[in-house]
C-alpha cells in the first residue's frame, strides 16, 4: 500500500512539472488591440453600469437613471453605437434595424424632454440635448450612406463634400439617369430609371459591407462616394416631378 501511494505522489509531481500550458480562452482579447479601440471588443451587457447616485442598474448605456432622476452629459468618447447599444464588431456596417429602433425607443423613453418637465433647468437642458443626439444617432445608423461615412470618421478617414467619383463609366451612367429623370413625362419612365439605379445602389451597399469587414478603409471611402451619387439619383426620382432647375 505504501509503495502504491509513493507511486501516485511521484506521478502527480511529474504531471505538474510537465503539464501543458492552458490555452487562452476563445473570448480573450487580441494583445495587439490598441487601448483606444479596446471598448469595441467588450460586451458591456455583461457588466451593467449602475447609477452613481442611487446604485440602481441603468436601463441603457446612457448616464441616465429613471429611478432617482440622475442625468449627466454624454461622455465625448461615446459613439452612436455605444449610445444605442449596437455592436461595432465584427462589422459595424451590418446593423439589425429592428434592434436599432428598439434601442432608440428605450433611450428616448428616458431622455425625452417631456419626461423631465418639472426638473431643474440643468436637468431639462441635458435631457433635451441628449434626446437630440439620440435622434442624430438613429439618423446616421439607419441610412447606409450616413452609416458608412460615420464609420469612416471613427476610423480616421472621414469623407468630404468635395469628394469626386473616380469611376468615369458609372459617372456617365448617373448623368444619363439624371437627364432621363429631367425629361421624364410619366411615372412609368421614372420608375424604370429608379429600378435600374436601385440595382447599382444595392450592389454598392454589398460592396461596402464586404470592404468594411476586411477593414479596407480607403476602398470604403471610394465606395461611399459612389453610394452618395447613386442615392442622389434615387432622391431625384423620389422627388419627381419636382425639379431643382425649375426654380
Amino acid at each position: 500500500m505504501f509503495r502504491f501511494s509513493r507511486s501516485l505522489v511521484s506521478l502527480s509531481r511529474h504531471s505538474l512539472l510537465h503539464r501543458r500550458p492552458v490555452p487562452r480562452p476563445a473570448f480573450a482579447l487580441p494583445s495587439a488591440i490598441p487601448q483606444t479601440h479596446l471598448r469595441r471588443y467588450i460586451n458591456t451587457s455583461q457588466n451593467p453600469k449602475r447609477c452613481p447616485a442611487c446604485s440602481a442598474v441603468l436601463p441603457t448605456p446612457l448616464p441616465v437613471c429613471p429611478s432617482c432622476a440622475y442625468i449627466a452629459k454624454l461622455p465625448k468618447s461615446m459613439t452612436y453605437y455605444d449610445m444605442l447599444d449596437v455592436p461595432y464588431e465584427p462589422n459595424p456596417f451590418v446593423v439589425d434595424t429592428a434592434r436599432l429602433k428598439a434601442r432608440f425607443r428605450s433611450a428616448q423613453a428616458i431622455v425625452h424632454p417631456d419626461r423631465w418637465v418639472g426638473k431643474s433647468t440643468d436637468q431639462q437642458a441635458t435631457a433635451s440635448t441628449m434626446s437630440s443626439i439620440i435622434n442624430e444617432a438613429l439618423h446616421h445608423l439607419l441610412n447606409p450612406l450616413r452609416r458608412a461615412e460615420y464609420i469612416l470618421t471613427l476610423e480616421g478617414l472621414g469623407t468630404e463634400e468635395s469628394d469626386k467619383l473616380d469611376d468615369l463609366e458609372l459617372l456617365s451612367e448617373i448623368m444619363e439617369a439624371q437627364e432621363e429623370l429631367a425629361s421624364a413625362e410619366s411615372p412609368e419612365q421614372v420608375a424604370e430609371v429608379r429600378k435600374e439605379n436601385d440595382v447599382k445602389l444595392q450592389d454598392t451597399i454589398q460592396e461596402i459591407e464586404h470592404l468594411v469587414a476586411v477593414k479596407d478603409w480607403p476602398a470604403v471611402r471610394a465606395a461611399a462616394v459612389k453610394l452618395k451619387y447613386l442615392q442622389g439619383v434615387d432622391s431625384a426620382a423620389e422627388a419627381w416631378p419636382n425639379r431643382s432647375n425649375d426654380h
